[in-house]
């Protein structure tokens, strides 16, 4: 890792704390700072990546089209095999709203 840890010092943690309206005690400043510093050259890292270099995934294939044509839907049939009771006509279905029949 290219090291900018030095970047971010005690003074930078107890900065960015202050800021957040955090607590930290002065014993881990250094631990802090530590981790914020390798936060940072990992945000460097990628920084140093070309945009060339992005990561766009490849265009998928086009979506097959079928065309639009008009085909029977046996729609009286397909009722009489599939609804469990018809009235008139239509197919029947539980009321699933409100309470009764």
């Amino acid at each position: 890792m290219p090291g900018n840890r030095k970047t971010v010092t005690e003074e930078v943690v107890r900065k960015v704390a202050e800021l957040s309206r955090l607590r930290l005690p002065d014993g881990e400043l250094s631990l802090w700072a530590d981790q914020l510093g390798r936060i940072v050259s990992y945000i460097d890292q990628i920084a140093q990546i070309p945009e060339a270099a992005s990561l766009r995934p490849a265009p998928s294939p086009a979506t097959p089209v079928r065309p639009d044509e008009a085909r029977p839907g046996n729609g009286a049939e397909a009722l009489e095999r599939n609804a469990a009771r018809r009235f008139e006509g239509f197919g029947v279905v539980p009321r699933v709203v409100g309470g009764g029949e």
